[in-house]
């Protein structure tokens, strides 16, 4: 197949409309390959963030679940994180600065 038989085939009007249907479509369409690519990107990102935190949230479950079964461990918790104390103690926070 010549140059010339290949430019007598592209120059059929119809074959060179769908050549130039497909231009715009591929190029410059609201959802042309660009733009495909940025959405693939985006979703692959949003699905990380999804299983982040799906696992915090089975983590809190999980640490919910053990403060439920047991008060020693509850008691931990309220000391150490919420600074509670009980009626009878005093609680001295001692800051530490460089």
């Amino acid at each position: 197949m010549s140059y010339k038989d290949i430019l007598k085939k592209v120059t059929n009007k119809y074959v060179l409309a769908t050549l130039i249907f497909a231009a715009v479509i591929v190029f410059f369409d609201q959802y042309n390959i660009f733009e495909q690519g940025r959405s693939y990107r985006k979703l692959r990102k949003v699905k990380k963030q999804v299983e982040y935190y799906d696992n915090e949230i089975e983590k809190q479950e999980q640490t919910l679940r053990d403060l439920k079964k047991d008060s020693a461990l509850l008691e931990k918790v309220a000391r150490e994180q919420h600074k509670m104390k009980r009626d009878d103690e005093v609680i001295y926070i001692l800051d530490k600065k460089e």
